[in-house]
């Protein structure tokens, strides 16, 4: 970031640690770099004041930077891509906003939304997800943010799209999101759950059951999950990931993600799946880097600007550095299979009636 080294190929170097990791010394501090990312996102300690802190440092950016490298819908997440089983012969290749499409469909599918129901978003960005359901299904959503510019867009979004009697955005921590009679039908969250904290976690999903409906409510959330063997063995120590693009964070194994839905719904929720979508970040993530650089003048000219000019050439490239070292080491992490993500949906109970296709 400071310009001391050169590497024509951050992802390829970071990845060589990423896939020799166990036997390679822990004593190097580079070394520590891919277990230290279970603390990618947000540093423990998220109470409310500390979380609400965390969230505007990186989402209230500007909104004109996410929209230089996220594609049009502006989802900050993984996208879903087609498998090269799924593609047809002769088919181009698909967009950003194709798979992020597909993503949003994933979890609205999921969570079996129908017109009757009233759907929690959970950290829901610009509101893509929101607007897509209400135009599947005619639902009504509720989204929560922390972020004020998220909010500002996301609210011109909803009205652009015609939909502001079904949709309303609350700027409100999830832990005061405010409780409508019967509880939510649906509660989403797409990688919010990075940010929760790693003694919040249990206590997430403990404010999860208490909003969810208490007979037929649903939870989807997609989230991004370390391997057992990092999330055991967490490394000590700020990398430039924690410092400047996500202050803190806990990233947890699948297994304590299912514990804890678990130990905070008292066993109320039962998970249904778990779908894994991990090494699709590798190519999301290229896109975003790609799209970064391409739009970099752009880029550049707006930052300067938000500095009032008061920028010298080496502070503007550190910062150009800085997202590109995100980007290149977290799809390292992600083409190496150390950290994944996830689609988990739980529910009340089982429930017979919406089995499609069984025969009884």
């Amino acid at each position: 970031m400071l310009q001391e080294i050169e590497c024509d190929d951050l992802v390829s170097l970071v990845g060589i640690y990423a896939a020799n990791w166990r036997s390679l010394s822990s004593s190097s501090i580079f070394l520590q770099l891919l277990p230290k990312l279970q603390y990618l996102f947000l540093r423990p300690g998220n109470d409310e004041r500390n979380a609400l802190q965390n969230a505007r440092s990186h989402y209230d950016t500007s909104n004109n930077l996410f929209a230089s490298f996220l594609s049009t819908d502006m989802s900050y997440s993984c996208a879903l891509w087609k498998t090269e089983a799924e593609k047809k012969s002769g088919e181009k290749e698909e967009s950003l906003e194709e798979a992020q499409l597909r993503k949003v469909h994933n979890i609205i599918d999921k969570a079996s939304i129908r017109k009757e129901h009233h759907i929690l978003d959970i950290g829901g960005g610009w509101a893509f997800l929101a607007i897509e359901a209400v135009k599947r299904t005619g639902c009504r959503v509720t989204v929560i943010t922390l972020s004020v510019e998220q909010k500002s867009l996301g609210e011109q979004r909803v009205k652009d799209a015609g939909l502001e009697d079904q949709i309303e955005i609350l700027l409100c921590d999830y832990r005061q999101t405010p409780l409508p009679e019967g509880g939510y039908d649906r509660i989403v969250s797409v990688e919010m759950l990075e940010h929760v904290g790693k003694g919040f976690m249990d206590g997430y999903f403990a404010t999860i059951n208490r909003l969810l409906n208490p007979t037929s409510g649903i939870m989807v959330i997609q989230g991004i999950t370390a391997i057992n063997q990092i999330h055991e063995n967490p490394v000590q120590m700020d990398n430039f990931l924690d410092r400047y693009i996500f202050p803190g964070g806990y990233l947890p194994s699948v297994h304590r993600l299912l514990d804890a839905i678990n130990v905070g719904s008292k066993g109320e929720l039962e998970v249904q799946t778990v779908q894994s979508i991990g090494p699709h970040y590798v190519k999301t993530l290229r896109s975003w880097r790609e799209k970064f650089l391409k739009n970099w003048k752009p880029i550049r000219e707006e930052f300067e600007s938000s500095r009032k000019g008061k920028m010298s050439e080496a502070e503007v490239e550190a910062w150009r550095r800085r997202w590109i070292y995100y980007f290149s080491y977290c799809e390292a992490a992600f083409r190496a299979g150390v950290i994944g993500d996830n689609v988990v949906v739980a529910r009340r109970r089982p429930s017979a009636d919406e089995a499609k296709g069984v025969l009884f």
